[in-house]
């Protein structure tokens, strides 16, 4: 938006982790994780974490499995 800069309008972003545990775990593993962005109200970044997590778009570090396998039975 032209003439934008933070601080104009109050702004929420959720950030979040993707946690398993595997049968015989003791204790859950991060699996990915990420933020909803910048959005004017909680109810917006919801609904953009909710999209972001129904269609595994979340970000992963090395040895973490492909977010598309995760609770497919394909990692």
């Amino acid at each position: 938006m032209a003439g934008y800069k933070p601080g104009d309008e109050t702004e929420y972003r959720i950030e979040f982790q993707v946690q398993r545990r595997e049968p015989g775990d003791e204790d859950f593993t991060e699996v990915g994780f990420g933020s909803s962005g910048a959005w004017g109200s909680v109810g917006q970044a919801a609904h953009i974490l909710e999209s972001m997590v129904d269609h595994r778009e979340w970000e992963t570090t090395d040895g973490m499995p492909d977010p598309g396998s995760v609770d497919r039975g394909e990692d």
